[in-house]
C-alpha cells in the first residue's frame, strides 16, 4: 500500500478462483454480484468489496455487511435443505424472523468476503442458523439467524 493508492494490492478475481454468480434478486443484485462454491461440502457465499459499497471512513458499510450476512445465512438455509429435499421438491421458500450481526473488523476496498454458515436447528416451521463472514481467514462479522420456512407456492 502507498500514499497515491490506498488499494494497491491485487483485485481478487472470483471466476478465477472456482466462484460461480449466484442468482439472486433485485435487491441483492444492487450490492452484488455474489459468488457461490462449494468447498468440503459447505455451501459458501462470497462478495467483493468494491467502491460504491464503503462508508465515509473509507470501509465497508454496516448495512452492506448485514445485507451480506443475510444472504449468505439464508443462501446457507435454501442450498443445505434443497439438497436434502431432492430435485423433485418444490424450491424451499423462507422469510429472515431474526438477524443478529456482530461487526468484528473492518472490510476494506477489494477485500473478499466468504459467509460460512450452518444451520444449528430446526423445527417444523423455523430454521435456526450461525455462520462468519471472513477475509482472508480472519472473521469480520459473526452471524446468527432464525427464518421462518413458508409454504411452497402452489
Amino acid at each position: 500500500m502507498n500514499d497515491l493508492n490506498p488499494v494497491s494490492k491485487a483485485v481478487f478475481d472470483p471466476a478465477a478462483a472456482g466462484w460461480t454468480k449466484r442468482r439472486s434478486n433485485p435487491f441483492s443484485e444492487m450490492i452484488g454480484p455474489f459468488w457461490q462454491k462449494y468447498e468440503d461440502g459447505q455451501f459458501l457465499l462470497g462478495l467483493l468489496c468494491t467502491p460504491n459499497m464503503l462508508n465515509n471512513a473509507g470501509v465497508m458499510h454496516g448495512g452492506c455487511l448485514a445485507t451480506f450476512g443475510d444472504q449468505a445465512i439464508g443462501s446457507t438455509l435454501f442450498e443445505t435443505l434443497s439438497r436434502a429435499q431432492g430435485p423433485d421438491a418444490p424450491p424451499v421458500r423462507s422469510v429472515t424472523v431474526q438477524l443478529n450481526v456482530q461487526f468484528l473488523a473492518a472490510v476494506r476496498p477489494s477485500d473478499f468476503v466468504i459467509g460460512r454458515c450452518l444451520i444449528t436447528r430446526q423445527t417444523r416451521t423455523l430454521v435456526f442458523l450461525h455462520g462468519l463472514a471472513e477475509v482472508d481467514g480472519e472473521a469480520v462479522a459473526s452471524l446468527q439467524a432464525v427464518f421462518k420456512l413458508m409454504k411452497p407456492q402452489a
